[in-house]
């Protein structure tokens, strides 16, 4: 075995630990890239240095700091000075297109509703009496024509089920907007009648009990005289509730006028004859 030199005992001797090892000998030889290779590894190192350069300048705050307009706030771009933008004329919103005329208007279907109907109704009025001469004799208080044929453009049948169900929401909400001026069973005396109001009309009246369905629809969503219009708090399907629920007062009481007018009329009394009293 040979002896080591005295150069390598004392580098060993003098080594700590965690040093890194000397290494002695001939250098290792560097291998050499050819061209071809080094354009092969340039090209995705300059892809990937234009991707980071992309996404860097996607980090700035453009997006955040950006104009925008804030609702209901004015704005110098348009010019009526409206952020804004009111939708296209005609546009309906997502479930809001009521194709069911009979169910949203209460009309059948090829007549006119609201206030051009109503409109067109005045002007032939006037000019039918204009050009007509006046009717003979109408007995005072008596429409010329009740029932159907005065509400000719009103659907007469109700243009969804009539359940229990429907009734019970009916008199719900006929008791939180009808019932004041109406009274609890249509008879006109709500207590704001009572209080010295305009008395309201009576369901119990011949010429409503005769006119159809789509005429209390019109009456809610129009209104109809003092009665200003519900629609904006009262839904179609509500509406045609508390109208089933009408028609259901208008039954009760004619059940019970029926069955007063049936009961046979009790005899008269008759005065007794005799007594302490006489002479």
């Amino acid at each position: 075995m040979g002896r080591r030199g005295d150069s390598e005992i004392r580098d060993t001797e003098t080594r700590r630990e965690g040093d890194p090892v000397k290494r002695t000998g001939p250098p290792r030889p560097r291998l050499s890239a050819s061209p071809s290779l080094r354009a092969r590894l340039r090209t995705p190192c300059l892809v990937l240095t234009a991707c980071c350069l992309l996404s860097m300048a996607g980090c700035r705050q453009d997006m955040q700091d950006q104009p925008r307009m804030k609702p209901f706030r004015s704005s110098t771009f348009f010019r009526d000075g409206i952020s804004s933008r009111p939708p296209v004329a005609g546009t309906v919103p997502r479930g809001y297109l009521r194709a069911d005329r009979e169910f949203f208007t209460g009309k059948k279907s090829g007549a006119r509703s609201g206030a051009s109907a109503t409109t067109a109704t005045g002007q032939q009025t006037a000019s039918n009496q204009q050009a007509a001469p006046a009717p003979a004799t109408v007995a005072a208080g008596t429409p010329a024509t009740q029932g159907v044929s005065a509400y000719p453009d009103d659907v007469e049948t109700f243009p969804l089920p009539v359940t229990q169900e429907l009734i019970s929401r009916g008199k719900q909400r006929y008791e939180i907007f009808c019932s004041t001026c109406h009274g609890l069973t249509g008879n006109g005396d709500g207590m704001v009648v009572r209080r010295g109001l305009r008395r309201a009309a009576s369901f119990h009246a011949d010429n409503l009990r005769q006119a159809p369905v789509g005429h209390f629809f019109d009456a809610i969503t129009n209104g109809w005289g003092a009665m200003p219009s519900y629609a904006p708090q009262i839904p179609a399907q509500d509406r045609w509730a508390i109208i089933a629920y009408v028609r259901a007062l208008q039954l009760s009481q004619q059940n019970a006028e029926a069955a007063t007018a049936a009961q046979p009329a009790s005899p008269a009394a008759t005065p007794p004859t005799g007594g302490h009293n006489q002479r």
